[in-house]
């Protein structure tokens, strides 16, 4: 392996066990057995979580945004493309021309994403007087972990600096913001079987198949 492989390794083994231990930690307090009878299904409100709660009608700011909720999309595609390519690396194997096809474009449009909405932040008045440091840098550093992968992508010459920014990246991750990409699985489990239990998600009154 090269060093930069073995940096990337390195990372994702310290990475994990960041989180296994923030996940274990006492700030998770163990959440106390529901006394009240159910009133309806926690299994549907987990389903409901990780399906038509992502749904732009299920958000009034996303519906009213609807142009950053898709970005949002392509930019996180974008880092799910990112994340696959760095572990495939790690492996002896070669891609297909095909899918680096496929994981160029997606690379591509996850940069295009990003910096679009790094640019809505700094630019916007409200987004940035909400925001902390912490919000542009783990963009910024996504960003450009982004370009990198997309370079490598191009010229597999350039892996070595794909697979340092990807080290880089995922040892900040669990350290701020970033973090969400393993405690949302978490929270939403969490939140969609305690409102499904009580019968509030899915929406019961909310009229046909979609009720949300």
């Amino acid at each position: 392996m090269t060093f930069a492989s073995l940096a990337l390794a390195a990372a994702l083994v310290i990475s994990v066990t960041v989180f296994l231990a923030q996940r274990l930690s006492t700030r998770f307090a163990a959440v106390p057995e529901a006394i009240a009878p159910a009133r309806g299904s926690a299994s549907a409100g987990v389903l409901y979580a990780f399906t038509r709660a992502f749904a732009p009608t299920a958000k009034e700011s996303a519906a009213l945004h609807l142009p950053s909720y898709l970005a949002g999309v392509g930019y996180h595609l974008g880092i799910f493309a990112a994340l696959l390519r760095l572990m495939v690396s790690l492996l002896p194997v070669a891609v297909p021309a095909a899918a680096n096809i496929t994981l160029t474009v997606v690379l591509g449009l996850g940069l295009v994403c990003g910096l679009a909405l790094l640019g809505k932040r700094a630019l916007d008045g409200r987004l940035r007087g909400i925001s902390v440091p912490d919000d542009f840098l783990a963009n910024l550093l996504v960003d450009v972990t982004l370009a990198a992968g997309l370079g490598a992508s191009l010229d597999h010459e350039l892996m070595p600096w794909f697979q340092v920014m990807g080290a880089v990246l995922l040892l900040y991750a669990p350290l701020g913001k970033l973090r969400h990409m393993v405690f949302l699985l978490a929270s939403r489990r969490w939140s969609g079987a305690y409102f499904g239990r009580r019968g509030v998600r899915p929406n019961p009154q909310a009229p046909g198949p979609g009720r949300g």
